[in-house]
C-alpha cells in the first residue's frame, strides 16, 4: 500500500498538484510508514491504524483521484485553492501526530495473539451461532428490501418520527449481516470465506450504496482474521474481484436511473441491480465513474471552507455540535422531540455550516451535501490548535482500544470492535456516528452481560448440587 501511495504522490507531481498538497502528501506517507514499522503485517488487525489509512484515504489519495479526474468535484470551485493547500497541510500533520501517540502508546506487536480455540473464543463462536444469527437477519433484510428497513429513515436528516421497527433495522442491520457471515464461516470452514463474502455483498447491495458494501466486507474480514481464518492472496484478489464488481453494478445503475428512493419496494431494488448489470459498459457508466473518482473521496473542501471562515475573522462554533451529537443518541422514548428537531441542529457539519458560517454551503431549503471528516470536521468546532492536539488524545485513546481488544476475543470485545470499526470505516462523516453507533453496541453488550451472568449462575448452582450430593 506504501508503494500505491508513493506513486500516487509521482503521479501528483507530473499532474501538477501544488506543491503544498505534494508536501501534505508526504507527511500522509510518514505516517504510514509508522504504523507500517510498528504493526508490520498485523495493522489490519488495530482498529487504530485502520483509522489512519481511512484517513489517508480521503484527505490524501482523493486529492489524486481530483487530479486524475479534473473538473469533476463540485465544491472546489467554491474554495479559493490555497484554503485547500493549507488545509491539506493541516490535516496530514493532524495525522501524522495521530500515528506518533498511536505507535507510541501501542507498543510493539505481539508475539503471542489470543488463541481462537481459547475458552472465550469458542464462547463467541457458539453464541454467534450462525442459525441464530441467520434467524435475527433474515427479517431485518427483507424488510430493508421492502423499503422499511435501513436507511429508510434517511438517517438523521430524517424529517419525522421514525418508526421502532426502521429504527431497530438502522441500528442492527449491519452488524447482523456481518455476525451472520461471521458464523457461517465459523462453522463450515476457512473454504466458504468467498462464498460468504459474495452472499453478503449480494444482499448489502440490495441497499444501493457502495460504501455500505465496503463496510460489510472490511468489517467481516476483520473479525475473521481475529479468529484466525484469512485469505491468501489470490483469495482476496478474487473478493476484492467480486467487491469491485458489485461496486460497479451499483454506479452503473445509478448512472442508468439515478438513486432509488430509500423506501423502494422489493421489484424496483431489483430492477435497480438488473439495470446495473445491464449497462456496465455503458457511455453513462464511464461518466459516472469518472464523476465517482473525481469527487467521492474529497475529503477536504469542508475543512478548506472552514480554514478560509476562520482566516476571514469567523470563530470555532464551540461544542454545542458535539453535544447535539450525544442527544441524537438518545432512545426517542427519552426524547421525543429530536426527530422534530431544527435540522441544522441534529446535523453536525449543518450546524458548523451555519455558525460558522459556510455560506458556500448554505442554499435555499437546507445544505449542500458534502464530506466533513471525522478529523476535519473538528476544524470549526474546535480550531486548528485544538484539533492537533485532539489528534494527539485521539491516537492514545485508539491505542488504549486496541491493547484492550488484544486481550482477548470474547462477545463483547468482538461486539465493541465491530462497532468501532464501522465508525471508522464511516470516517468521511460526522462523530454521531460513535454516538449512534455506541447507543446499539451498548444495548447488546447489556443483554449479553445478562444472558453470560444467568450462564455462570447456573452453574454454580450446579456446582454446588453435585458437591452437596
Amino acid at each position: 500500500m506504501l508503494a500505491a501511495l508513493v506513486a500516487l504522490i509521482v503521479i501528483g507531481v507530473h499532474r501538477a498538484v501544488s506543491t503544498l498538497i505534494v508536501l501534505g502528501l508526504v507527511i500522509q506517507a510518514i505516517a504510514i510508514c509508522l504504523i507500517f514499522a510498528r504493526l508490520g503485517r498485523t495493522w489490519p488487525r488495530h482498529i487504530g491504524a485502520i483509522f489512519v489509512v481511512i484517513a489517508v484515504l480521503y484527505h490524501g489519495v482523493g486529492e489524486i483521484f481530483m487530479a486524475l479526474f479534473p473538473g469533476q468535484d463540485p465544491y472546489r470551485p467554491l474554495i479559493q485553492p490555497r484554503y485547500v493547500d493549507r488545509f491539506v497541510v493541516l490535516i496530514s500533520v493532524g495525522i501524522l501526530l495521530f500515528a506518533i501517540a498511536y505507535v507510541s502508546a501501542i507498543g510493539r506487536r505481539p508475539s503471542v495473539r489470543p488463541s481462537p480455540q481459547g475458552s472465550d473464543a469458542l464462547l463467541t463462536i457458539r453464541l454467534f451461532n450462525w442459525r441464530l444469527m441467520l434467524l435475527i437477519t433474515i427479517p431485518l433484510l427483507v424488510l430493508t428490501v421492502g423499503g422499511q428497513g435501513y436507511l429508510s429513515n434517511g438517517g438523521v436528516r430524517g424529517t419525522g418520527g421514525v418508526a421502532s421497527t426502521i429504527g431497530f433495522v438502522q441500528q442492527f442491520f449491519i452488524i447482523a449481516i456481518v455476525l451472520s457471515a461471521f458464523g457461517l464461516v465459523m462453522r463450515f470452514g476457512q473454504r466458504w470465506i468467498l462464498p460468504v463474502l459474495a452472499a453478503q455483498s449480494l444482499a448489502m447491495a440490495l441497499v444501493g450504496e457502495r460504501a455500505v458494501l465496503i463496510f460489510g466486507a472490511v468489517m467481516l474480514l476483520y473479525v475473521l482474521s481475529k479468529f484466525g481464518a484469512r485469505l491468501g492472496h489470490r483469495e482476496m484478489a478474487v473478493g476484492f474481484a467480486v467487491l469491485l464488481i458489485f461496486a460497479w453494478v451499483i454506479t452503473s445503475a445509478r448512472a442508468a436511473e439515478g438513486r432509488f428512493n430509500t423506501t423502494a419496494a422489493s421489484s424496483l431494488r431489483l430492477n435497480f441491480i438488473a439495470d446495473g448489470l445491464s449497462n456496465l459498459t455503458s457511455t453513462a457508466t464511464r461518466h459516472e465513474i469518472a464523476f465517482t473518482f473525481g469527487y467521492r473521496l474529497d475529503g477536504n473542501s469542508f475543512g478548506a471552507l472552514e480554514v478560509q471562515a476562520l482566516e476571514n475573522g469567523s470563530s470555532p462554533v464551540g461544542l454545542a455540535p458535539l453535544k447535539n451529537d450525544l442527544l441524537v443518541a438518545v432512545p426517542s422514548f427519552l426524547n421525543p422531540n429530536k426527530d422534530s428537531s431544527d435540522i441544522g441542529t441534529r446535523v453536525e457539519k449543518d450546524y458548523v455550516a451555519e455558525h460558522l458560517p459556510l455560506t458556500e454551503l448554505i442554499v435555499p431549503g437546507g445544505f449542500l451535501d458534502i464530506l466533513p471528516t471525522q478529523l476535519g470536521g473538528l476544524t470549526g468546532i474546535i480550531g486548528v490548535q485544538l484539533m492537533l492536539l485532539v489528534s494527539i488524545l485521539l491516537g492514545l485513546a485508539f491505542a488504549a482500544i486496541d491493547l484492550w481488544l488484544r486481550r482477548g476475543l470474547g462477545p463483547i470485545r468482538t461486539l465493541i470492535s465491530l462497532g468501532l470499526l464501522y465508525c471508522v470505516l464511516d470516517y468521511e462523516g460526522s462523530w454521531d456516528t460513535y454516538t449512534t453507533t455506541a447507543r446499539g453496541i451498548v444495548l447488546l453488550v447489556i443483554i449479553i452481560g445478562a444472558l453470560l451472568g444467568i450462564r455462570h449462575l447456573a452453574g454454580e448452582r450446579g456446582f454446588r448440587h453435585v458437591s452437596q450430593r
